[in-house]
This record gives structure tokens, sequence and C-alpha cells, in this order.
């Protein structure tokens, strides 16, 4: 009985206890279990955040132009106008699989129809060129026009992929 079998070794590594450990092995291995577990974590939350910080600086946008064209302020219509453009032409980025859940307002219907929502943000992100060129021409009835086109384009996406 002195000596173990290969088996009783073979059982006895099996049930090692954290108690043969050092504090610097067990402090790596919850280390590395609590890294393993925070990748395993879906990436949604950081994602809604993002894009909702972003659908705000669009809404401050369009409420400034909505300012600056009574004003004739072209600059700052196209510089707003822009902004516009440079989010549109990103926005779906922000809607990776999975990041329906949580503290959003996104549809399913988004990753249902993910083509129709491209080309929704498309349909943004061109009107926005719209508004940009006539803000440039300096085109005060153009501009109006074209953030009422901007306007419509928020309007029809919201009613098909944004929950209220």
């Amino acid at each position: 009985m002195g000596r173990m079998a290969q088996g009783d070794k073979t059982i006895q590594w099996l049930l090692w206890r954290p108690a043969n450990m050092s504090k610097r092995s067990i402090f790596s291995a919850v280390l590395t279990a609590a890294l393993l577990g925070m990748a395993c974590l879906p990436a949604s939350a950081g994602v809604i955040e993002d894009r909702k910080a972003n659908f705000k600086a669009n809404n401050a946008s369009m409420r400034t132009i909505g300012g600056a064209l009574g004003a004739g302020d072209f600059a700052t219509i196209a510089a707003e106008a822009q902004k516009i453009a440079d989010w549109a032409a990103v926005m779906p980025d922000y809607f990776p699989e999975g990041s329906g859940t949580g503290d959003t307002s996104a549809r399913p219907a988004i990753w249902e129809n993910f083509e129709g929502f491209t080309a929704a943000a498309k349909a943004n992100h061109d009107a926005a060129l719209i508004l940009l060129a006539a803000a440039e021409a300096g085109d005060v009835n153009a501009a109006k026009s074209a953030l009422g086109e901007v306007g419509g384009t928020c309007k029809a996406c919201h009613q098909q992929f944004k929950g209220w």
C-alpha cells in the first residue's frame, strides 16, 4: 500500500485541490477565467450606447440646421449636413447582429431586413449630401427643401425600424 498505482496518481492529479496551488497560480487561474468570461460577453452594450450618442448628435444637427436656415448661416448648415452624411454612411455598422436586445428601441426588423435598413441609411446619406450641396450653393429654398427630405428619410426609417 505504500506505493501508488499509476491509476491512483491520475486520480490524485484530477482531484488536485486549490490548497495545493500557490497564491500566484490561483490568481492567474481566476484572472484567466475572468478574461475569458469577459471575452464571451456580447459587445452590444457599448455599440448600443455609441449608436444612441450618434443619433442624439444627429438630432442636434437637425435642430442646428433649422436655426441656421433662418439666419442664412450656410457654413453651419454645410458643417451639420456633413455630420449627418458621415453618420448615415456608417450607421449600419452600429447595428451588428446581436445588438437588438437591452436598452434599445431598435426593432428586430433591422436584422430581418438588413438590406432594407442599409438602403434607408443610404437614402438619409444621399439626402444629407443634397442638403450640403444646397448650403454650399447658398440656396436657401433648396436647403429648406433638402432639410425636409433629410427629415423624411429619418421618419421613414423610424417608422419601419424603430420601436417607440
